[in-house]
């Protein structure tokens, strides 16, 4: 129970009795015990019945006041502080985009295990994983631009790297999104193009924040030198899990085209219920734990909105507790636990548009090179 439920309930219990109070009227005295009366004469009058004793008032019951929990919207920003000026020159880093396509490019090497019956699998590598965003600024002075999450790919094939990737693929993969930052990096509003009410994207839009709360950089509002440092803390959505990323940021060196950043980010989800619709109805889920690090050096270019270049060491944990439903007429089957752990390294890359050529025909004789098992950039693109 968190301090601000805990008040709420509190306000009410008190909210309640101020408004029912107990009554406070005093109950009668007790009588003096009467004296036996004579017998009456025959002829008399019967004696009329003496008056019966008042109920005692009865309190009604107190009224019970339900507030109903407010709903919080997510992402939500709570505070970017900074926590050293550096030295030298200060100056306030903004970004101010510039018109153009371009792509920004994950490639991800992990390391995966898991708990199977009771005890934690030999860690295997995955085949390198790609993905990232084409993005396109057409409107720079209003901060909005279009980002087109690009196919995923994998350089072998591999169920796990397969898995990881299915978010990516079901969720984003090749849908336009209009995104609008302000010239910090706070998210201003985001849009699926084919989707613009959002009924449809509620999960797209969370697996979409939590990637972009890790790839987008927020700034300071005070001019900053060398090796200045400032604290990012953000709530967000990871999957159906409530979660809460810190990261902080130390400028290493700054030019007009370029800032290069230290990154340190953990994200963590506690105990919770969760509610995820893919599993079979009537299941219970609890998140025990949720942990990710991420940790580099990286770069920036202030006219582009995501990390440009370099490197993140990458440690992810996760510990969830499923009940299964009962069959019929059946017993409950026993509580599953599972664990899952990555580590490895994403690196980043900045693709520009490739200029088209013409194919030269290869020499007879000439040995052919194999083609790399995944290329830095998709197609259509070059590094930059």
């Amino acid at each position: 129970m968190t301090p601000t439920r805990m008040s709420a309930m509190i306000a009410v219990a008190a909210v309640a009795a101020c408004q029912d109070p107990v009554s406070s009227t005093p109950a009668p005295a007790a009588s003096a015990p009467a004296v036996a009366p004579r017998a009456a004469p025959a002829d008399a009058a019967p004696a009329a019945p003496e008056p019966a004793a008042p109920e005692p008032p009865v309190d009604p019951p107190p009224r019970v006041i339900v507030m109903p929990e407010p709903a919080v919207a997510l992402p939500r920003q709570e505070s970017v502080q900074l926590l050293s000026s550096g030295k030298g020159a200060r100056v306030a880093l903004r970004y101010t985009l510039a018109a153009g396509t371009t792509a920004m490019m994950a490639s991800s090497a992990l390391r995966s295990r898991h708990l199977d019956r009771g005890a934690f699998t030999r860690p295997a590598a995955l085949p390198p994983i790609r993905d990232g965003f084409e993005i396109a600024i057409a409107a720079p002075r209003a901060g909005r631009f279009t980002l087109r999450p690009v196919i995923g790919q994998v350089a072998a094939p591999s169920p796990d790297a397969d898995a990881y990737l299915a978010p990516w693929r079901t969720l984003l993969q090749g849908r336009p999104i209009t995104l609008e930052l302000d010239d910090r990096g706070a998210i201003a509003s985001l849009r699926f193009d084919d989707d613009p009410s959002g009924a449809t994207s509620a999960q797209a839009r969370d697996e979409l924040v939590q990637r972009l709360v890790s790839l987008i950089v927020p700034l300071p509002a005070e001019p900053v030198g060398t090796g200045a440092s400032w604290r990012a803390i953000t709530l967000l959505r990871q999957g159906p899990a409530v979660a809460r990323q810190t990261a902080i940021y130390t400028l290493i060196a700054r030019g007009p085209a370029r800032w290069k950043l230290h990154v340190k980010l953990q994200r963590v989800g506690r105990r919770q219920q969760i509610v995820d619709p893919a599993l079979p109805q009537g299941t219970s889920a609890e998140l025990i734990g949720l942990f990710r690090a991420l940790e580099g050096d990286v770069e920036i270019d202030p006219a582009l909105p995501l990390i440009a270049g370099g490197a993140l060491t990458v440690e992810s944990r996760l510990h969830a507790r499923l009940q299964l439903p009962a069959p019929a007429g059946r017993p409950r089957p026993a509580i599953v636990e599972q664990m899952f752990e990555d580590t490895g390294k994403v690196s980043f890359a900045r693709c520009r548009p490739a200029t088209t050529r013409a194919a030269r025909p290869a020499s007879r004789g000439a040995a052919r090179r194999p083609p790399p098992a995944l290329a830095v950039c998709p197609d259509g693109y070059a590094p930059r």
